[in-house]
């Protein structure tokens, strides 16, 4: 969610011809080079070699292990922290390597290290957030023998190390005051799909200027349910920021650009995120349990939230958001269960995964939400210019004009300079609740 600054720097490169392949594979370095040119061959980008590299990691922290290993999130992934095909092996050293092949996305490879979820990226020693990782140039003739350069790193501390962290394992710690504009409320939910149907979860429940006012004792409202609740209406430790939900709804409210609604932050499930978020399996290693989850959202938590608020029922009066994999989603959810939910912002949609699969079945749908809002961001892969930024707009696009044909009422926004993270998704949810929920009122 990203594009989050990460901690240490790079140590070593060395020729595996030099190396003794050791128990799993290891590889260690015996010769450090520097990266810089001296006249003696030509330095290039290690994505572009046709053998690959290999990088490792030492975990100062020592709070990677089987149950929380250390995955790159990388651009060249969609930024998903919890990507199977970037999570490195344990070795008998105590660090972290993983062996990559020739990268098939374009562009330098932008990453940091997490631990299979945003909460708990790595940051500097005194838990500030860092640059994002690139690879430095390697000298080419240096491996012209087919041998994989060796990077070496160092994370200092975890986010979920700082004082006062607001996530435990991607949950949010129900013992952190809620820091929001307005009224909001935690709401437990127990379960969950997937590997998380065993979850005890507290969803944030934001309530509308003047919810409690007498004079509104008898209102009810429509209620929008946002996934990856923990970003909604606060920033977490070592994320880029949160989607501003209660400012941005508690100005257009009081403006009268839209009518009253309440939100519903749904957390997500930490390492099991992409198992609850996806209908297919988009990554390895993982279960697809997005119509479980639409089920779990149906007979726990919408039944929750409208037992302890005045929530309008009814699809019209039901929407549903979410971004990257939260995005496919929020679309999957509105479009298979439309008696659940009438509306639904999509943003950023990990659509391209396994070769645009998620894309050729929206695309094939027949049956679209009654509104839809479509973001997306021309800087998605965080290099402005590449063909991939390219096939993520035209995507949204295809999607849009999908939409419109099937009758829904559609609005698409393309963020110019917006890049895969909660700020880009900030600037452009009052465009889309506008869509969802506009008064046609215009004061600002």
């Amino acid at each position: 969610m990203p594009f989050l600054i990460v901690a240490g720097l790079m140590l070593m490169i060395a020729r595996s011809m030099d190396h003794q392949t050791r128990a799993m594979g290891e590889v260690s370095a015996t010769a450090l080079v520097q990266p810089e040119h001296d006249g003696t061959g030509e330095l290039i980008e290690p994505e572009k070699l046709p053998q690959g590299f290999i990088i490792v990691v030492e975990d100062t922290q020592k709070l990677a292990g089987p149950d929380s290993p250390i995955i790159i999130g990388t651009n060249h992934s969609g930024w998903d922290p919890s990507d199977q095909a970037f999570r490195m092996d344990p070795r008998s050293d105590g660090r972290w390597q993983l062996i990559l092949d020739k990268p098939t996305k374009p562009g330098r490879m932008q990453f940091k290290f997490t631990r299979g979820n945003w909460d708990r990226v790595e940051t500097a020693a005194d838990g500030s957030d860092i640059e994002n990782r690139t690879l430095p140039k390697v000298k080419a003739s240096d491996y012209a023998d087919g041998s994989k350069p060796i990077f070496e790193f160092v994370v200092e501390k975890w986010a979920d190390q700082k004082p006062g962290a607001a996530v435990v394992n991607g949950i949010t710690d129900p013992t952190v005051p809620l820091e929001v504009t307005g009224v909001a409320h935690r709401l437990q939910v127990i379960g969950g799909a997937g590997r998380a149907s065993g979850l005890v979860r507290d969803a944030i429940v934001w309530l509308p200027p003047g919810y409690d006012d007498a004079a509104n004792a008898d209102v009810s409202y429509p209620v929008l349910y946002m996934l990856d609740g923990q970003h909604v209406f606060m920033q977490q430790p070592g994320a880029p920021g949160e989607w501003r939900a209660d400012e941005t709804a508690s100005a257009m409210i009081r403006e009268g650009t839209i009518e009253p609604i309440i939100i519903v932050g749904i957390p997500n499930a930490g390492q099991a995120r992409a198992d609850e978020y996806l209908p297919a399996a988009l990554i390895d290693d993982v279960e697809p349990s997005a119509d479980a989850f639409v089920v779990w959202i149906e007979q726990r938590v919408m039944p929750r939230v409208e037992r302890a608020f005045r929530v309008k029922a009814g699809p019209a009066n039901t929407a549903i958001c979410g971004a990257s994999f939260g995005g496919i989603l929020a679309l999957h959810a509105a479009s298979t269960r439309p008696d659940l939910f009438g509306k639904a912002i999509v943003e950023s949609p990990a659509v391209l995964s396994r070769n645009g699969l998620m894309l050729k079945r929206f695309l094939a749908m027949k049956r679209w939400p009654a509104v839809v809002f479509i973001g997306m961001g021309d800087t998605e892969t965080g290099a402005a210019g590449d063909g991939l930024n390219q096939r993520y707009v035209e995507a949204a696009q295809a999607m849009a004009q999908a939409a419109a044909d099937a009758g829904s009422r559609v609005e698409m926004v393309i963020g110019d300079g917006a890049v895969h993270n909660e700020n880009a998704w900030a600037d452009r949810f009052g465009a889309a609740i506008e869509h969802l929920y506009g008064t046609g009122r215009i004061t600002r």
